[in-house]
């Protein structure tokens, strides 16, 4: 109990500090919030402890409105949303984080960020995606990369994928 203490600790701290310093460095962001989807993997208390920081950021900087859904997968290779379905009610997504379950073992040391490609967001989502990766690289030290579609052909299938399912926008 003590280890987790010593990790969940600094782990706080850094998205207080961190929460802090994007409330302070963000402007009035003009007009509506960018819908982010964090769909979180993780299995061990540390990882999820991590992501709850990471959403906890990220809803304080008022550029996002995020959800959260957790998906039970036997590989990080596993579409996590496969076989679910968006609620009717619910607006698209402008952006999904994608935190694979590998980051718990140290399998994988990336997360990914989905969305249409750069050239066609608007700034408001553009400066979104760079927030998201900045604040996953603080929370989980360094040891996770974010990635995007401009760096993996496959994601921009996945965001198809999304876009067809009523997922994204």
């Amino acid at each position: 109990m003590g280890t987790i203490r010593c990790h969940l600790a600094p782990i706080l701290v850094l998205a207080a500090l961190v929460l802090g310093v994007v409330v302070n460095a963000q402007s009035e962001a003009a007009g509506e919030a960018v819908r982010l989807l964090v769909v979180d993997e993780t299995k061990t208390f540390l990882s999820t402890m991590r992501v709850g920081g990471l959403v906890g950021v990220l809803k304080g900087s008022g550029l996002f409105h995020v959800d959260v859904v957790f998906a039970d997968v036997k590989s990080s290779w596993n579409d996590p949303l496969a076989g679910e379905e968006p609620s009717p009610d619910l607006e698209p997504y402008d952006l999904v984080l994608l935190i694979p379950r590998g980051i718990d073992d140290g399998s994988i040391d990336w997360a990914c960020i989905l969305s249409d490609e750069p050239r066609l967001l608007s700034a408001h989502a553009s400066s979104g995606i760079d927030l998201v990766a900045q604040v996953v690289s603080q929370v989980f030290e360094g040891n996770v990369r974010p990635i995007g579609v401009h760096d993996d052909l496959l994601l921009g299938f996945l965001y198809e994928v999304y876009v067809m399912e009523g997922w994204m926008r």
